[in-house]
């Protein structure tokens, strides 16, 4: 119902408005002296530091400037014939009141006020969770899959129980149908997916934005379940040097340095570098293969950024990526063992190298008006084995976007449009068999937002059209409204279409782990979802503390699904193009508050109900994804911030296993896995320039017996390492040290 309605919605609305990116707003007033008064001042031109998006006062002097990046931040103000100020903003929770001088320096005004770790705002069209860099700081943090063990809107889960590939969950559905962005650039797609959420450490990141339900249409098409946006630390805001030296009990460690330097007046640069391994063989279990595999990382960034200070501004940067990990049974020797029936054993080996380029132009006489040009290269080689069988895929991509920002009429009214071309091309082969794919062509997109302070209305309508050489014309429309009932009360609705070109085998990497055959029925389509959904958000103050809720149902249909069928045959993956229904139903409740001064705690509970018509079974539960999850976390800063305590208990329900590898024709009952709950904490030591922090992540010591079926027999017909359903490693330690220097 929820999908029927908000479809409705998409196209009732569509009719009236066509399709920018509504975010967070600081608002407020300038003035300046007339004779004896202080009068509004209209036309007054105000942007934020290294940004090319420029808004103006009102006849008011009131404006709404878009809080584009974290704070604080400077706020720039100029205005002829008085003298320009900078404004240092902490928070958009205050409506800021500047006055201008004329031909006088005023002081810095500094704005104060306390911000969440976790960031839902009640004025963004957009139903964006923020996870800031206080939020990525609760817990060890290493990567980017990492980042969500403290957040209830994202899974993370381990795809088998060999590898040490992980996936996220959105809505319910696995995260190829997320569009994941670094920095508005479309990443860790195509090849990427089995290892991708592990290249992206995360003492590089700055922030992670969730936005849930269908998202803007000047990334793409493939957004079906929501974006997730991931910023970097900026070469103009981090500090000087920053290190941090991370270690496990399980033989992990991980190496991490950042530095950055203004080189003149217009560039500034920064060199991010990572390393991380595992060398150590354990085997906690005693089922004769490694918990975890062997594998060493190596990660370099450089970045720079230009700034012109009036019309231009620019950014590009190089990324190199080396991931090897090995293993399989602890006494594989690949000397001798590689692709034999001596041992079982495997090795994947990524070498990825990503280009990027960007540049902005404003226009100083019609500020409201701007263009930016993205360029964005990668290159992906992956090559491996999984027992006796072989597998090597490479992928080259190329992402341009043109985008030219102005108004209509009013900054009430704005419109972004633009032209993108996307090009693709996968070279994959599993054995003896290849399976190349090129794919490219152009896409058109307009997107409109209506957003006024005075009305508590708020939309963004987007539309674009799409051409490629596999499946030819497109047609993507989203919608987003929300309605203001207060200040604190806030409603939105969204709705909108996704496309995605499956991967069959790189999108289930984790499947060679196993006995069954995989075997393609007809030639994946490409994949077709509607997804519509109500978010109802409030803040509230008890005791003089402030706390919010927020609650979410969201549905995704599916038109057409490469479905990767786990109940038809005991000894084989099937995949087909979908011949029913397939449909992700998820509510989600979260309520966060301070219970006490510096006491705060979040509680959510979540369903995730999501049924596809196999095909000798119909409407069946997703194997592996459980139905019901709830998570508690509790933080506490002492009062001077000297320490932080923060911990996390997750509860997940029970889970539909798919089939038992078996010989076919053999009648396997349906099972199911157990309920299980993990407790994670961590305690950090705040000095002046440097941090200690130490934790410990499945505290409880539950672990998943057996996580794969006949270790004893890794080449017979009944081994199976894809039946993962809990954690498989026992309770682990860890320790770090984080040092800045400015």
């Amino acid at each position: 119902m929820i999908t029927k309605s908000c479809g409705t919605i998409v196209a009732i609305i569509l009719l009236w408005v066509g399709p920018v990116l509504a975010q967070e707003k600081l608002r407020g007033t300038v003035s300046g002296p007339e004779g004896d008064k202080i009068v509004p001042l209209p036309g007054v031109v105000l942007r934020w530091e290294n940004s090319m998006q420029v808004v103006l006062t009102d006849k008011r002097g009131s404006f709404q400037l878009p809080v584009e990046d974290s704070l604080p931040k400077l706020l720039l103000i100029s205005y002829t014939g008085f003298e320009s100020d900078t404004v240092l903003v902490k928070t958009v929770s205050q409506e800021l009141k500047i006055v201008l001088g004329e031909a006088r320096e005023l002081q810095q005004v500094e704005v104060k006020g306390k911000r969440e770790s976790t960031e839902i705002s009640t004025m963004r069209t957009l139903n964006v969770e923020k996870l800031n860099e206080a939020e990525l700081l609760k817990a060890a943090c290493c990567n980017l899959s990492e980042s969500f063990e403290t957040n209830p809107s994202v899974d993370v889960s381990y795809t088998d129980a060999l590898t040490g590939a992980k996936e996220i969950q959105l809505l319910g559905l696995s995260g190829i149908y997320t569009q994941i962005l670094t920095e508005n650039l479309p990443n860790l797609r195509g090849l990427a997916v089995p290892f991708g959420m592990g290249f992206v450490p995360g003492p590089w990141l700055e922030s992670i934005s969730i936005s849930k339900g269908a998202g803007s249409v000047t990334n793409g098409y493939e957004a079906m379940t929501g974006q997730i946006n991931v910023e970097f630390k900026k070469p103009e805001d981090a500090p000087r040097w920053f290190f941090n030296a991370f270690g496990d009990t399980e033989g992990r460690t991980e190496v991490n340095s950042i530095y950055s330097t203004k080189l003149n007046k217009h560039w500034s640069y920064m060199l991010m570098l990572h390393g991380s391994g595992r060398a150590n063989k354990m085997d906690r279990n005693d089922d004769g293969f490694l918990d975890q595999p062997k594998y060493g990382l190596v990660n370099a960034y450089n970045r720079f950024r230009y700034h012109s200070g009036e019309k231009l501004e620019g950014q590009f940067g190089v990324r190199l990526i080396v991931d090897d990990r090995i293993g399989g049974q602890k006494q594989f020797n690949e000397d001798t063992d590689k692709l034999t029936t001596n041992s079982y054993g495997f090795r994947v080996t990524t070498r990825r190298a990503e280009i990027y380029s960007k540049t902005g132009l404003i226009y100083p006489n019609t500020p409201w008006k701007s263009m930016g040009l993205q360029n964005s290269f990668i290159f992906h080689d992956q090559e491996g084995y999984f027992g006796l069988r072989t597998y090597n895929g490479r992928q080259f991509s190329y992402y341009g976007n043109y985008s030219y920002m102005t108004i209509l009429g009013t900054t009430d009214h704005r419109l972004k449009s633009g032209v993108d071309f996307r090009y693709d091309k996968f070279e994959e082969s599993v054995s003896d068999s290849a399976f190349p794919l090129t794919q490219y062509g152009p896409g058109l997109f307009a997107e409109y937002s209506y957003s006024c302070e005075e009305s508590p209305l708020g939309i963004i309508a987007g539309i674009r059209g799409d051409y490629d050489n596999l499946f030819g014309y497109t047609l993507v429309p989203r919608l987003h409204v929300k309605y203001n009932f207060s200040d604190n009360l806030v409603v939105r609705l969204s709705g909108g279409r996704g496309l995605r070109t499956p991967h069959p085998y790189a999108d289930n990497i984790g499947l060679f782990v196993s006995s069954k055959q995989l075997i393609m029925l007809e030639t994946p389509g490409r994949e077709d979802a509607w997804n519509g959904g109500i978010n109802i958000t409030t803040r509230f103050r008890i005791h003089g503390r402030e706390g919010s809720l927020s609650l979410d149902a969201y549905g995704t249909t599916f038109e057409n699904q490469l479905v990767m069928d786990q109940y038809s045959r005991q000894d084989a993956v099937l995949y087909y193009n979908l011949q029913g229904n397939s449909t992700a139903t998820s509510l989600q409740a979260t309520l966060s508050y301070e219970l006490r001064e510096r006491l705060f705690t979040k509680l959510a509970y979540k369903v995730d109900d999501v049924q596809t018509d196999y095909r000798l079974v119909a409407a069946e539960a997703k194997p592996l994804l459980a139905r019901n999850k709830a998570l508690v976390r509790v933080g506490y800063v002492t009062k001077k911030e000297f320490w932080r305590f923060d911990v996390t208990i997750q509860w997940e329900g029970v889970k539909p296993l798919p089939l038992a590898a078996s010989p076919e024709g053999l009648t396997v009952p349906r099972e199911y896995s157990d309920d299980y709950t993990m407790l994670t904490a961590q305690v950090t030591r705040v000095f002046k320039r440097w941090e200690l922090y130490f934790g410990g992540e499945n505290l409880l010591g539950m672990v998943q017996k057996n996580p794969i079926l006949s270790p004893e027999n890794p080449f017979g017909n009944t081994f199976d390492a894809t039946r993962v359903w809990g954690p498989i490693n026992r309770q682990k330690g860890y320790a770090g040290i984080r040092l800045t220097f400015n």
